[in-house]
């Protein structure tokens, strides 16, 4: 790939993050480097073939950017040219989402006792480390096959006798628990798909899981899709970290509980009780995207991707150099 290329990839990735006031360190433009390619075939061109790029192509690539002042740097920030500020920004938000990561791993410790749920990812601005004093706390829930709306029954009630549950009226929550979205062991794919979702899913972190093959098998039914718009990425292997503490007690409590749920066939049937109590509650008449199905559950009123597209868009149309290339949206309402 010629230099040139590649500087317009790494410029449409930091247009992207300036849309939302982040600025990245060279190791994650190249994590979550845009693949523009997809959008150029039908030109009958290979405007970019990212696969296979490598770190110290990045950082020459940044160097080139930052001495002709397109981009700027501060302490292994890449930004915007003029965005310092964003630099500022960063550090003192990943301060605030240090201390909401502790607390989000407090206050989910307990799930490790609760039936059918096989694994809980951090997302959103948790996830990406940028987050201001009151923003919430979305997490992306596993359920068991067939166990979705009684993983979802079980969840709400133990966050909101902890106190910490987001609830649907709440136009601002700081430190609480938002329960916007719910997969099944048999359904791991999401199926919309755009480079916003992409970026977001990329940044996912697992917080628990019953079995790490779980978490692989996630990545893996969703890494080819992904790999469209982020040429670069590969899910990280330090994910344990940020893990809840591990509990053996816990561990067993949810198997003995299972166990009971499942000889006595109860799980069943409060599976469709839990179902038809929920899908009377549910508004489906909102903006944005509610899915309701037995294998996922998604509730995302008033996304901000349509927003953020069409920011992005308009950025990277400023500029001039990217020709026809836009962007579109998941297929929102």
């Amino acid at each position: 790939m010629s230099n040139k290329i590649l500087e317009k990839s790494i410029l449409s990735t930091l247009v992207y993050y300036d849309v939302l006031d982040y600025p990245l360190t060279a190791q994650e433009v190249f994590k979550f480097l845009i693949n523009l390619e997809r959008l150029q075939k039908d030109q009958g061109s290979t405007f970019l073939q990212i696969q296979g790029q490598t770190l110290n192509e990045i950082n020459s690539s940044l160097d080139i950017l930052v001495k002709s002042r397109v981009l700027g740097e501060k302490n292994g920030f890449y930004f915007l040219s003029g965005k310092e500020n964003l630099y500022h920004e960063r550090i003192e938000k990943n301060k605030i989402a240090e201390m909401k990561w502790k607390k989000t791993r407090r206050y989910l410790f307990l799930v490790q006792a609760v039936p059918y749920i096989e694994a809980i990812f951090a997302s959103g601005s948790l996830a990406l480390g940028h987050t201001n004093k009151e923003s919430d706390l979305d997490v992306l829930v596993v359920a068991k096959a067939g166990r979705i709306w009684l993983v979802r029954i079980l969840i709400s009630l133990m966050m909101t006798v902890l106190g910490v549950r987001r609830k649907n009226k709440e136009r601002v929550a700081p430190d609480k628990i938002c329960l916007n979205h719910y997969i099944t062991t048999d359904s791991l794919r999401i199926s919309f798909e755009s480079l916003y979702t992409a970026q977001g899913y990329a940044h996912l972190i697992p917080l628990y899981w019953k079995n790490k093959i779980v978490i692989e098998n996630f990545w893996k039914v969703n890494r080819p899709w992904m790999e469209k718009f982020l040429g670069c990425w590969g899910w990280s292997y330090g994910y344990q970290r940020r893990a809840v503490r591990s509990s053996r007690l816990l561990g067993w409590v949810k198997f003995v509980l299972e166990k009971i749920l499942d000889q006595t066939r109860l799980a069943d049937w409060l599976e469709k009780v839990c179902r038809k109590i929920q899908i009377k509650r549910i508004n489906t008449n909102l903006p944005g995207r509610i899915t309701i199905s037995d294998r996922q559950l998604e509730f995302h009123p008033y996304s901000a991707e349509k927003d953020i597209i069409k920011k992005y868009n308009s950025a990277i149309f400023k500029l001039g150099i990217f020709g026809d290339y836009q962007e579109t949206d998941s297929g929102l309402r």
